[in-house]
């Protein structure tokens, strides 16, 4: 699925036992060193790394991200993390976004974070040897400094999703592989080596000291813009769509429709879902793939097609409020809920020609409004799963991690282990990761009445091929006799073409033609044309 979710492929074999601190190389007190971050040939942030003799700071500037995060780590005496604390920020550090304190408690870890004026508390079981902030890679230096040549396996708290995880570190002869929940960490041995991501094609180079260092600069997140082309044969209205949740809390999503200029008055209209983590209305996936908007692409051709598109920011991400700490994917179809009434109360809509469109968790989503809206006229699932969370986990990261045919068994049945562990930390007390681990979409898509499209790329990587014929077989069970299934040949999971011809995650920050293919659009909206009366 998204927003992140983006599974790499394992390569290498790691061990499962867990070396304790004590036995590994100790830290060098005040001992201070920068790593430059460099993306595609461009420096795009920068973490310093200082030694304490009881710890560590941290401090990881990534302009184009518009963070930074500072963070302490104090050890106890047997090299358990015995206090962390964060705090984020923008890059000028002159506000605070979010705190974190996290405090071991005997073989607990208590944890507490502020966001947005609201506190959160939570309990992980079990001792870390490590807690990973956002954005870091000086923490797989310490490790592999740690693990002092030897495979071993830590057990870390990763900050964010606030649960367990295992942080293996393998060593191949001269060279260094670490595993940082789903990416893999390559380097060369030594005390501070340079780092190679390559899902992301990020590369940790520690600064000489010697040469000039440029300022950081110039990489700032470009504004969003909206708005449509004079000479665009339709319009783009910024508006505010109101949310007020049972419990009480009220907000408003920040969203863009868009209408032709032609027809009328009354237009069918598609509301947007995307997919997991926090997106924008374009559902763009910056930094990853920085030019790609599948939604907009999709708002544009459905316009030349007579069909307006509300498309909005998710809940606490762009313009939109709302708080997303407890929140799940039920929570972000109460929000199309929310956009799909708001539709049918104005005046240029047709109340009766109202359909969803989503992508990956979007495509979840979908189905859910659909199973509880009867009003609802259609439905399109782009690249949706068919099968539990759990084993959509299972395929992204132990499947795919085992499948490096050279592994000898021994070491495949360490790996399976420690990915199973990995899924298992994943799932842990995370709200969003313990629904979507539950949820079976199928049984859901047994309750779907309306007419259904499911599109799919047939290198997706991410979901299965597979599971769209699952998914249609589940509908078509229940009753549904209008269910279209298109598969696109050499198309990933982002619906564009995979250059590798595998569809490999790893590939999508080096693609380059990121507009979805005229067919996946011209698909669509042919199909909704038909479904929605135009």
């Amino acid at each position: 699925m998204r927003k992140v979710r983006k599974v790499r492929k394992v390569r290498e074999a790691v061990a499962c036992a867990v070396v304790a601190l004590s036995a590994a190389v100790p830290l060098r007190a005040q001992e201070t060193v920068l790593y430059r971050l460099i993306q595609r040939g461009s420096e795009v942030g920068r973490e310093t790394v200082r030694l304490l003799r009881d710890g560590y700071e941290l401090s990881v500037v990534v302009p184009l991200l518009q963070m930074r995060m500072d963070s302490r780590t104090t050890l106890d005496a047997n090299g358990h993390v015995a206090r962390f604390t964060a705090r984020l920020m923008p890059p000028a550090g002159d506000s605070v976004r979010a705190d974190w304190v996290a405090t071991a408690d005997g073989d607990t870890v208590r944890v507490v974070v502020t966001r947005a004026g609201q506190t959160h508390q939570l309990s992980i079981p079990g001792r870390a040897d490590f807690v990973i902030p956002a954005q870091t890679i000086a923490i797989i230096a310490l490790a592999a400094d740690r693990a002092n040549g030897r495979d071993t396996t830590f057990r870390a708290l990763a900050m964010g999703v606030d649960t367990a995880m295992a942080l293996p570190v393998h060593f191949r002869g001269d060279s260094l592989f670490v595993n940082l929940g789903p990416l893999e960490v390559r380097g060369r041995r030594g005390r501070w080596p340079v780092l190679d991501v390559p899902m992301s094609q990020v590369r940790g180079e520690p600064w000489n000291g010697r040469d000039t260092l440029p300022p950081l600069s110039g990489m700032h997140r470009p504004n969003a813009d909206y708005s449509a082309p004079a000479d665009a044969p339709y319009t783009a209205e910024g508006v505010r769509v109101p949310e007020r949740l049972a419990s009480g809390d009220t907000f408003s999503l920040g969203c863009t429709l868009t209408k032709p200029k032609a027809g009328g008055p009354r237009f069918p209209v598609v509301a947007t879902a995307t997919g997991s983590g926090q997106e924008d209305r374009d559902e763009n996936l910056w930094p990853l793939v920085p030019d790609y908007r599948p939604f907009r692409d999709i708002a544009v051709r459905l316009a030349r097609a007579g069909i307006a598109v509300l498309r909005c920011d998710d809940r606490g991400f762009g313009t939109s409020g709302g708080d997303v700490t407890h929140a799940t994917t039920e929570d972000f179809a109460a929000d199309v809920h929310a956009q799909l009434t708001w539709l049918r109360a104005r005046p240029d809509i047709n109340p009766r020609r109202t359909a969803v469109l989503g992508h990956s968790e979007g495509g979840l989503i979908g189905p859910m409004v659909a199973a509880s809206d009867p009003q609802l006229a259609a439905v399109v699932v782009m690249a949706g799963t068919a099968k539990p969370g759990r084993d959509v986990l299972h395929y992204q990261i132990v499947e795919r991690g085992l499948a490096d045919t050279t592994l000898r068994t021994a070491n495949r049945d360490s790996l399976r282990s420690a990915l199973e562990q990995q899924v298992a930390a994943m799932i842990g007390t995370n709200a969003w990761t313990r629904f979507f681990a539950d949820y079976d979409p199928s049984v859901t898509a047994r309750r779907v009445r309306q007419p259904v499209l499911i599109v799919q790329g047939a290198l997706d990587r991410q979901v299965t091929a597979g599971q769209a014929d699952t998914l249609a077989a589940a509908m078509r069970a229940g009753g549904n006799r209008d269910v279209t299934v298109r598969l696109f040949p050499g198309l990933n999971h982002l619906f564009l073409v995979s250059p590798s011809g595998t569809g490999d995650p790893a590939e999508y920050a080096t693609l380059r033609e990121v507009t979805l293919p005229q067919d996946v659009l011209d698909t669509i909206a042919t199909w909704l044309a038909a479904k929605l009366g135009r």
